[in-house]
């Protein structure tokens, strides 16, 4: 019996679309505005609602209300972490206590309401703080390829024993393809000292008497298991489908403020002038090293991983990748 998919859906409804065009054509300043006109806010598409991305943290969640007037209505959603204002870093981080009382007001240490022009920018420099390196390289490299569709990707599929796997990705890009259409590739994305890279994968049960030559490194063993569910014959269509639906959902976007400018391939694929396929491998992008690592250890690597059939790109820094024409390259 096939696996029984429970979600590779992608999109926002019309009724959605209208709740945030909405907001997007007040003539009153809006938190909305705000977020289409940021640089440093990347949005992803997901099944009925959007994430919102700074170096790689989702720093909050829109979802939707229904209502009945102007489309459904735009809730967003964050963590109480990234409330914390940014400039307590400049005072005494310390709270005096009486044997009672806590000796502070609460509007002074968190965000309690939305002020126009100056919430927003606190939320992201407070978010960016917890971004480690290998998630702010993902949204350096994102913010520099128009193409790229979608971040920390991940599809939930039950099996027939009731198990959940779900695979997670960090970008997906669209490349044009070689017979006039337009490719969608799934990336991962690690820094050079990142252990996924040099470690062995764990052992699966009843494998503890496994030689460690007969094991992958854990990032064979993970580009492996997403290039199988995305290869699988029954999980290609509802990835087109809903990628196609990701594009317009992006255009829509993209109407709504000069600053969500899309690219003009993602275009022809939500116009339906250009047909959505999905390449069938998974891209691994290494960054963070030095060019002594990269004629050495990381050399060697890309040796290793090429043998095993992954397919790498590799730069000293996240900011110096071109991702859709660096695929098209390494093709």
């Amino acid at each position: 019996m096939k696996s029984e998919l429970n979600f590779l859906k992608r999109g926002l409804s019309d009724s959605q679309i209208a709740g945030l065009k909405a907001l997007a054509h007040s003539p009153a300043d809006n938190w909305w505005k705000e977020v289409l006109e940021s640089k440093d806010l990347l949005l992803a598409v997901r099944n009925g609602y959007l994430n919102a991305y700074v170096k790689g943290q989702s720093v909050f969640k829109i979802a939707f209300e229904k209502s009945s007037s102007a489309g459904s209505q735009p809730r967003l959603a964050i963590h109480y972490k990234y409330l914390v204002k940014p400039d307590l870093e400049k005072r005494d981080p310390y709270v005096s206590f009486d044997g009672k009382a806590f000796a502070l007001n609460p509007a002074a240490i968190v965000n309690t309401e939305y002020e126009s022009k100056l919430t927003l920018p606190q939320l992201i420099k407070t978010a960016a703080r917890f971004a480690g390196p290998e998630k702010s390289g993902v949204h350096k490299i994102a913010r520099n390829e128009p193409k790229v569709i979608d971040l920390e990707i991940a599809f939930t599929k039950a099996g027939e024993n009731g198990d959940l796997s779900a695979p997670r990705m960090d970008i997906a890009v669209l490349v044009p393809g070689k017979s006039g259409g337009a490719e969608l590739v799934f990336c991962e994305a690690k820094c050079a000292d990142n252990p996924e890279l040099w470690s062995l994968e764990k052992l699966p049960k009843g494998g503890k008497n496994l030689p460690p030559l007969a094991r992958s490194t854990a990032v064979i063993a993970q580009i492996r298991k997403y290039e199988q569910f995305i290869q699988a014959d029954e999980n290609q269509q509802s990835l087109v489908d809903g990628y196609v639906i990701v594009c317009k959902n992006l255009m829509e976007l993209s109407a709504q403020s000069s600053g969500r400018q899309v690219d003009d391939l993602v275009r022809q694929v939500a116009e339906g002038k250009l047909a959505l396929s999905i390449h069938p491998h998974v891209y691994l992008l290494i960054y963070d090293f030095g060019q002594d690592e990269k004629d050495g250890r990381i050399k060697k690597k890309r040796q290793e991983l090429n043998k095993a059939g992954v397919r790498t790109i590799a730069k000293g820094k996240p900011s110096d990748f071109q991702l859709a024409d660096d695929i098209l390259r390494a093709k």
